[in-house]
């Protein structure tokens, strides 16, 4: 995966090309300290300026702003128009897209102090990150969101039990968002494998899914683990840092 980092661009001409073939994946500070939050926090609509209020802590508040705001920013790049014209709008599940133009296809998500926005030109992606930590209800987590055969890989080796409870997660998560469904799905209805660090969908029921999707994990921190779920076999991933 190439890695790229761009730094704040002075006008829309300055904005790097989404070519087809082509996967950006755009890190983002979520943390209100960071240079940009100002801007973030500009660019957003009214209607998202009226839902901070909501979040109860400062650290969602900040998370939300800061992915919500970058979002609007990259789309505004992308799309060459000012973030206050972007017009992004939700799928009966919640997905979101944009409305300017069909053709450019996105996914977000946030986790600790970062947020991951990945944009394709060529169809529907679903991505996710989750920061490793400690869970006191590790075992109940593990148990109800994943399969035996997972729950065997998992456990398998306890020195690496939270980080392949937290790569499972993360897989699952990409290919729901990807598919439009988030985590709405039992667990006995989609299992994956994961060998030689190669991820296969092994089975999939309760949706009409017929895609043959592809599954690359990436890494922005040590404490962090990431899956990009995509459908253009050899798509170029380049990894952007705002």
């Amino acid at each position: 995966m190439a890695n790229n980092k761009v730094a704040a661009w002075k006008n829309l001409e300055d904005f790097p090309t989404l070519s087809h073939g082509e996967i950006h994946i755009w890190q983002v500070s979520t943390d209100n300290t960071a240079t940009n939050f100002v801007d973030y926090t500009g660019a957003l609509s009214e209607a998202e300026l009226s839902k901070v209020h909501f979040f109860e802590s400062k650290h969602a508040r900040n998370s939300y702003v800061a992915s919500q705001g970058a979002l609007r920013q990259l789309l505004s790049g992308y799309l060459g128009i000012s973030p206050k014209l972007v017009n992004i709008g939700r799928q009966k599940k919640g997905k979101p897209y944009s409305l300017d133009y069909e053709g450019l296809y996105f996914n977000l998500s946030n986790s600790g102090n970062l947020a991951v926005i990945a944009f394709s030109r060529d169809s529907e992606l679903g991505i996710d990150i989750e920061q490793m930590r400690h869970l006191p209800d590790l075992d109940e987590m593990i148990h109800t969101n994943f399969t035996s055969s997972e729950i065997k890989f998992i456990n398998t080796k306890p020195e690496e039990r939270l980080r392949r409870f937290f790569r499972f997660w993360t897989v699952k998560e990409s290919y729901l968002k990807a598919i439009g469904e988030g985590m709405r799905l039992a667990p006995e209805n989609i299992e994956f494998s994961m060998d030689n660090e190669s991820i296969r969908l092994l089975s999939v029921k309760g949706v009409s899914e017929q895609e043959d999707w592809h599954f690359k994990e990436f890494s922005i921190l040590a404490d962090y683990v990431g899956t990009l779920t995509y459908d253009k076999a050899n798509s170029i991933l380049m990894q952007m840092e705002l």
